[in-house]
């Protein structure tokens, strides 16, 4: 403890002074010297047709070149729950860590997990209407599959709930189970917990967030409740989980309380399980009462691949966050003190307060357009330029306010909420001009309008707005 606390004061500080960088979060952090173990982070791979495995085989490349003696993946490696795509998945694995070794013969653990799509998704679509018989033998998740090809794929016993270590560092991976049976985790962990050395991390990854932890109660797909349960007697706990396909830019994805849970992201698309945003889907998990049609096209995520590797020090955790389609950091590496339960910097209320808004540039104009579609319906266009970071705080979304300015009174008419174009991108890749599509009939009153347009970074801070005029009518 006083180790810890000393690096947390001193070490830390100094770090932090020397590289004019924010505390917590540090270029590099993760790939500097001394680290008594490395573990590439994964998530949600969804493996299906050929070509589908090539981000796979880069990202695995990384974790060899880096020193990686782990590679964890929290579940959904098969994407439509066929057992070819386990096998391609496996292939790929042995063609990087031959006998499951890196070229300088150190060991590299597998650290897989099962995902929803691997055990259940062979039951989705015609391939099981049509043809129930030739799905079921295809199927990872019928029968004894599930058990039989991954002693015969990873060359190991398969355990619905497992624990290794790596390097000494207990690991503990719970595969997907069928809805309404749900994982045992609790009786697991109770079970092992003279295993457990609280003064050290160990780590823990399923598929689904755990409840109420990372992005809160409206995240996308988050269990009922039963490992947050689990978790919460060990504050050394760090716990990987995906599912949602969140974005690593936002910093809502690590959350620190009576343990840490942390989103792993996709290495296949970044998710736009947003509510009220309209270029976003929407959410399932999240408000449900907006009826309206939205106009706009969500935002396509397709090039939003990305993963972690984590590096654990005697006396903190760093995670670097990786893109791996541009090869590129999401942003500075995350940095943990140990152990965790000494500081949590990373709970939301300490992060946010952390946070600075992003701004517009002097001078940045917004424009407002006019026009019709082929079948004479009328909308209207806000356009703007993109917002700039400051001290380090990307712009996450816009808010857009409609006001009617007649007979020297301002009022709103209405607001919406846009997601930034390039929110789940490295920060190089950013910059792109932001839209705001409404349709006309939303105003009825017409007249002179003023938009307003602010910048809102991912905990919600807004900068301040820009505004335009526009006669509407």
């Amino acid at each position: 403890m006083n180790v810890s606390r000393r690096w947390f004061i001193g070490g830390m500080a100094g770090f932090s002074a020397a590289t004019g960088l924010r505390l917590f979060a540090q270029t590099g952090a993760a790939s500097a010297a001394g680290a008594r173990m490395k573990m590439g982070i994964l998530s949600d791979i969804h493996l299906n047709k050929e070509g589908d495995e090539d981000t796979y085989l880069k990202a695995l490349a990384y974790f060899r070149d880096h020193g990686a003696d782990g590679v964890l993946i929290a579940g959904d490696i098969a994407d439509t729950g066929r057992i070819a795509q386990m096998k391609r998945c496996a292939d790929c694995w042995y063609s990087i860590f031959p006998n499951g070794k890196a070229p300088d013969g150190r060991p590299v653990e597998q650290l897989f997990v099962y995902g929803n799509h691997c055990v259940t998704a062979w039951k989705w679509g015609n391939a099981y209407k049509d043809n129930e018989e030739g799905a079921k033998a295809e199927a990872v998740g019928y029968g004894d599959n599930r058990a039989r090809i991954w002693d015969e794929f990873f060359h190991e016993k398969f355990e619905p709930i497992w624990m290794k270590r790596v390097k000494g560092y207990p690991v503990i991976g719970a595969h997907w189970e069928e809805r309404g049976k749900g994982i045992d985790i609790e009786t697991f962990i109770a079970a092992h917990k003279n295993e457990i050395d609280p003064s050290l991390p160990f780590i823990y990854t399923q598929h689904a967030h755990p409840k109420d932890t990372c992005f809160g109660s409206w995240a996308w797909g988050h269990d009922d409740g039963r490992s947050s349960r689990a978790l919460s007697p060990f504050p050394s706990a760090i716990a990987f989980s995906g599912h949602s396909h969140y974005t690593l830019t936002d910093e809502r994805t690590v959350w620190q309380g009576a343990f840490t849970s942390i989103n792993t992201s996709s290495l296949r698309y970044a998710s736009q399980d947003y509510s009220l945003r309209e270029n976003m889907p929407g959410n399932s998990s999240g408000y449900r009462g907006e009826k309206r049609k939205h106009v706009m096209r969500k935002v396509e995520t397709g090039d939003g691949r990305q993963g972690m590797l984590m590096s654990v020090y005697s006396d903190h955790v760093a995670i670097e966050r990786r893109d791996f389609v541009y090869d590129q950091s999401l942003g500075d590496d995350w940095v943990f003190p140990l152990p965790c339960a000494e500081s949590k910097p990373f709970a939301y209320a300490a992060h946010a307060k952390r946070r600075t808004a992003p701004q517009f540039a002097d001078g940045a104009e917004a424009k407002v357009s006019q026009r019709k579609d082929d079948k004479e319906k009328a909308f209207i266009d806000i356009t703007f330029p993109a917002a700039l970071t400051q001290a380090k705080c990307r712009v996450f979304e816009y808010e857009v306010t409609a006001v009617l300015t007649e007979d020297e009174v301002d009022l709103i008419q209405l607001q919406r909420r846009v997601m930034s174009p390039d929110y789940y991108l490295p920060e190089t890749k950013a910059g792109k001009p932001g839209i705001c599509t409404l349709a006309a009939s939303d105003l009825p009153m017409k007249g002179h309008y003023r938009f307003d347009i602010r910048p809102i970074e991912c905990f919600g801070l807004k900068g301040r707005p820009i505004h335009v005029n526009a006669v509407i009518g």
